[in-house]
């Protein structure tokens, strides 16, 4: 976004998932239904740009890797996780994270029958 030759950095993210259903674990769709999942999340920044001039310290860097788990029920979801930062290459500015926590909760409007 630019207003008046100042920008907000352009942020690309990426993230790479590994899944595992344990046959313990699964469960017909009026029980719970849980996944273990390893997920590498990535974000890399440009600059902000304040009056056509980039402001020096502010782009980065980030891998954050760790552990969640999803459980299904019906329509319902809750999904929970924590990741820790394996890379960091921020500018001065910003602090340093040092673990990111996550809990999600949805409801599936749509779902199709087996």
């Amino acid at each position: 976004m630019q207003h008046s030759g100042s920008k907000r950095p352009d942020v690309f993210d990426y993230s790479l998932v590994y899944g595992y259903r344990p046959p313990k674990w699964r469960r017909s769709p009026d029980k719970w239904d849980w996944r273990l999942f390893a997920e590498l999340v990535g974000e890399h920044s440009d600059r902000f740009v304040q009056g056509g001039i980039a402001v020096p310290e502010t782009q980065g860097h980030q891998l954050f890797l760790g552990p969640s788990l999803l459980g299904i029920h019906k329509n319902y979801t809750v999904s929970f996780g924590a990741q820790a930062p394996i890379y960091q290459s921020v500018g001065s500015i910003y602090p340093r994270e040092r673990v990111r926590f996550a809990v999600n909760f949805s409801y599936l409007l749509f779902q199709h029958s087996r």
